[in-house]
């Protein structure tokens, strides 16, 4: 099978020949192990784009990912200890209703950046890879808030001011109009990000996130599906409770952290309705375990996700400064050798 087949292949339950394999490294981990790093991904080509990845320069991060404090385009303020690794917000816009009315958001692409994603698209479809492609901003709940301040936002979910359903709305606006921009590059799945959990609960009541953000979420992934493409969602922390409607509003590929939840629970809450994208476990296995224990892990993760050899899983591990290359290796190599179907040998 060609990549984008095999990945089709795995969403759908249509049993690919193999699992799926995504690169997924932190440009952390790409400044410190530079080639090293490289080698390993060539070794085990992805099916989502060129297996070798350039090393960043520290100073052409985007703020959130610089040392140092910096300022996006969003008009958040993040501070960072190290080159390459997701920082904290450090101060954001919108520190009173009353500034609402006065913030702007960031103008959408130009029409040079957006020829600048069709070309990347139709350059990967034709070398026969899948297709994800991220929207400005890509998130919707971590975007609300980096521009409001998590606590002042969480304060709100509890006295619900109108300003705050007019800041959603107005932010949900903004998204529809950027996905529908994306789409014109024709990708064949668009992604989000926004981690809803903490190590073993959801942020928020399930029951006010079902109000509140069920909606919104449900009008982007339409907007996608009827664009022909496909929804990969991301989030951390423990989800559980809300897998169900994520499955019911179009998720098609949701990417969870592993290590917040017993891995035979999840499988069961997404078995049949939803393509896992998996993230081995980060918190202790890819950092600290062996690499017979790495993979063992994978493993075990392949035979819980892989839907009886039917499809299901696409095989990712998040690759942190942290994580020693003798365990990024275990990882591919467990990818390989247990990723393959047994009725496809």
């Amino acid at each position: 099978m060609k990549s984008r087949e095999r990945v089709i292949s795995a969403i759908t339950l249509s049993s690919p020949d193999r699992a799926p394999i995504m690169h997924s490294p932190l440009p952390g981990a790409l400044i410190k192990y530079g080639e090293k790093l490289n080698a390993i991904f060539v070794k085990y080509p992805q099916d989502f784009g060129p297996s070798e990845f350039s090393i960043p320069k520290p100073e052409d991060l985007s703020p959130d990912y610089r040392k140092g404090i910096h300022k996006d385009e969003w008009g958040t303020v993040w501070s960072s200890s190290v080159d390459g690794i997701h920082g904290q917000v450090y101060d954001y816009p919108i520190k009173n209703w009353e500034d609402l009315d006065e913030y702007e958001f960031p103008p959408h692409q130009k029409t040079s950046d957006l020829e600048k994603i069709k070309s990347r698209v139709s350059n990967l479809r034709g070398k026969g890879y899948f297709v994800i492609q991220g929207f400005n901003p890509g998130n919707y709940f971590e975007r609300m808030q980096w521009l409001k301040g998590f606590k002042d936002l969480f304060i709100a979910f509890t006295r619900r001011p109108k300003e705050l359903y007019e800041f959603a709305d107005r932010l949900l606006e903004y998204c529809l109009e950027s996905i529908s921009l994306v789409l014109e590059a024709k990708p064949d799945a668009v992604s989000f990000a926004d981690d809803w959990g903490t190590q073993n609960r959801l942020m928020v009541n399930p029951e006010f996130w079902r109000e509140f953000f069920k909606p919104r979420y449900k009008e982007m992934f339409k907007l996608v599906h009827d664009g022909g493409a496909y929804v990969y969602f991301h989030s951390d922390g423990y989800i559980l409770d809300i897998i169900p409607d994520l499955a019911e509003i179009g998720v098609d590929i949701l990417n969870p952290q592993f290590s917040c939840f017993r891995l035979e629970d999840l499988a069961e809450a997404v078995y049949e309705n939803i393509c896992i994208s998996s993230d081995i476990d980060r918190q202790y296995m890819l950092p600290k375990g062996r690499p017979e224990e790495v993979k063992a892990y994978v493993k075990r993760v392949i035979e819980l996700f892989s839907h009886e050899g039917r499809g299901g899983l696409i095989c990712r591990g998040e690759i942190n400064i942290d994580v020693p290359l003798e365990n990024v290796e275990a990882m591919y190599e467990a990818f390989k050798k247990y990723g393959l179907y047994e009725r496809n040998m």
